[in-house]
């Protein structure tokens, strides 16, 4: 597989994403004359929710790197005290 798709919370993410994109554009493909004011609502429903997922995504990512070169520090750090 590959290195760019090995992780799985990657691949859902995308996944996710694709998905997202596609009903955006499945509801404006279907309103292209008019958007009333149910499809208007639905339509910014999506988009809002679409950008939750995103921030929420490139925060948890930015955290678990943040966690992982505090670790990796850390065990650098005893491995030279140990030396």
């Amino acid at each position: 597989m590959n290195q760019r798709f090995a992780s799985k919370k990657f691949v859902a993410y995308l996944i996710g994403e694709l998905t997202w994109k596609f009903l955006i554009f499945y509801v404006v493909w279907q309103y292209k004359e008019r958007i009333d004011h149910y499809a208007f609502l639905v339509l910014l429903a999506m988009i809002i929710t679409a950008g939750f997922l995103q921030v929420g995504y490139i925060l948890g990512q930015a955290a678990l790197d943040k966690y992982a070169h505090i670790a990796e520090n850390a065990v650098d750090h005893k491995s030279d005290k140990d030396n």
